[in-house]
C-alpha cells in the first residue's frame, strides 16, 4: 500500500513538491526557533537552580538580577542572621570580569565574591571536574565555571587574571549549560577590592554587599522565613525561592510565545496547502475511487489510502525541514564555538518534535479529502469525465 501511495502522490510532481516545500520552510523555522528555546530553557533551568537553593535579601529597589546599583552595609548580614530559622547567611558581591562585556546569548562573564565562612554550602550543588570548591580561608583563588575556564585557557593549579589581578585556579565545575557556566567564584573580600577598583565612584569606606544568600534550617518553611525576613529587617527585598522561580521562568515565556506563534502559522499554511492537494487528487480520481469500490474496495480502505497520502507528505516536509534546521544549528553553533558560546540547543524534542508535528498535520489535514473520497458512491463517480 505504501508504494501504491507514494506512486500516486509523485501523479503531479510539481503540486507535490510545492505542497512539501511549503512544509519544509515552517518545520525548518520551527527547528530552529525550537533549537533556540531549548538553549533558553537550560539557561532557566540552571538559574532555577542556583537562585531558588536559598533566599536572596537583596536592597530595596533592587531585583533578583540586581539592575539598581544598590548596596547595603555588611552590617545588615548579622541582622539577617538573627531571625530565626536562618541557618547562615552569605554576602555575596559580583563584578563583571571585563567592563565592556559585549553581547552574550545568558550569563555575563562574572567574578561573584561569596563570604567563605558557610558560603561553601552554596557551591555544592555544582559538581567539580577537576581540583576543589573553595574553602574558608582562601585568598587569591578561584573556582571557574566551565564555559569561563575555557575562555581564560584555565587549568588547575595555574594562574588566570581577574580584572587585572592573578588568581591560583583550585577548582573547574563541570558545565551545567546555565549560568554558573561563566562565573568565576572567589572569597568575598577579594571580590570587593576588585569591586571598588572597578567602581570608584561608590564612596563609602564600609564594607558592603549587593545581595546574602540565605539558608534555612532544616524543617524551616523558606517561605514563611521569606516573610519574617521582611518583616525583620528593615530596607532589604526578600526574594523567596518561589519569588525567584517566578521571575526566572518569565525569561522563557517570550520564546515560547514566538515558538507557538511559528508553529501556528505552519499549521495554517501547510494544512491548507496539503487540504488543497489532497482535494485537488480527489477530484483527479474520481472515476478511480469508483472504479475500485465497484470491485470491492471497503470505505475504510479508500479512506486509510488518502489519509497515508497526507500524512507521507506531511512526514517527508517534516524530515527535510528538521534537516535542514538541525543543519543550521550545527553550523551556527560551530561558528561561535571559539567564544564558548552556544546560542542553541540540540535536544531531542527539537529533533522529533517538529516531524512529529508536521507528521500529524498531515494526517489531520487529509481528514477532510479523505473523507470526501471514502464517501463517493461507485455509480456517481463512474459518470464523471
Amino acid at each position: 500500500m505504501i508504494r501504491y501511495v507514494i506512486s500516486n502522490m509523485w501523479r503531479r510532481k510539481a503540486r507535490t513538491m510545492l505542497t512539501v516545500l511549503g512544509i519544509v520552510v515552517g518545520i525548518f523555522a520551527l527547528t530552529v526557533l525550537g533549537g533556540l528555546s531549548a538553549r533558553l530553557n537550560q539557561q532557566v533551568k540552571g538559574a532555577r537552580s542556583w537562585f531558588t537553593n536559598s533566599i536572596s535579601v537583596v536592597p530595596s529597589g533592587s531585583s533578583l538580577f540586581g539592575g539598581a546599583d544598590k548596596f547595603f552595609e555588611l552590617s545588615k548580614v548579622d541582622r539577617i542572621a538573627a531571625v530565626n530559622g536562618v541557618d547562615c547567611a552569605v554576602p555575596g558581591i559580583g563584578v563583571l570580569l571585563k567592563d565592556s562585556a559585549g553581547f552574550s546569548f545568558g550569563a555575563p562573564d562574572l567574578v561573584i565574591g561569596l563570604d567563605l565562612e558557610c558560603g561553601p554550602e552554596l557551591l555544592e550543588q555544582l559538581t567539580l571536574s577537576g581540583g576543589r570548591s573553595l574553602q574558608t580561608g582562601d585568598s587569591g583563588k578561584v573556582a571557574l565555571g566551565a564555559t569561563l575556564a575555557q575562555k581564560l585557557n584555565a587549568k588547575v593549579g595555574g594562574q588566570v587574571l581577574l580584572r587585572g589581578v592573578p588568581f591560583e585556579v583550585v577548582g573547574i565545575y563541570e558545565a551545567t549549560l546555565s549560568a554558573p557556566d561563566s562565573f568565576a567564584f572567589i572569597s568575598y573580600p577579594d571580590a570587593l577590592a576588585l569591586f571598588r577598583a572597578a567602581n570608584p565612584f561608590v564612596q563609602t569606606d564600609k564594607d558592603i554587599t549587593s545581595v546574602v544568600y540565605t539558608k534555612w534550617k532544616k524543617q524551616v518553611d523558606p517561605e514563611a522565613l521569606s516573610a519574617d525576613i521582611a518583616a525583620e529587617v528593615p530596607g532589604v527585598r526578600v526574594i523567596s525561592p518561589k519569588d525567584a522561580e517566578k521571575q526566572i521562568s518569565q525569561f522563557s515565556l517570550i520564546f515560547n510565545a514566538i515558538l507557538f506563534g511559528v508553529a501556528l502559522i505552519a499549521l495554517i499554511v501547510g494544512g491548507l496547502s496539503i487540504i488543497n492537494t489532497m482535494v485537488m487528487s480527489v477530484s483527479e480520481r474520481t472515476r478511480e475511487i469508483g472504479l475500485k469500490k465497484a470491485v470491492g474496495s471497503e470505505t475504510l480502505t479508500i479512506l486509510l489510502e488518502y489519509l497515508t497520502e497526507s500524512a507521507t507528505i506531511g512526514l517527508i516536509g517534516g524530515l527535510i525541514g528538521m534537516a535542514f534546521g538541525v543543519l543550521t544549528i550545527v553550523l551556527l553553533n560551530n561558528a561561535t564555538k571559539g567564544s564558548q558560546v552556544t546560542v542553541f540547543g540540540l535536544t531531542p524534542m527539537v529533533v522529533i518534535g517538529p516531524v512529529v508535528f508536521a507528521t500529524v498535520l498531515g494526517t489531520l489535514a487529509g481528514i477532510f479529502p479523505a473523507l470526501r473520497a471514502a464517501r463517493l458512491k461507485p455509480v456517481d463517480s463512474l459518470k464523471e469525465d
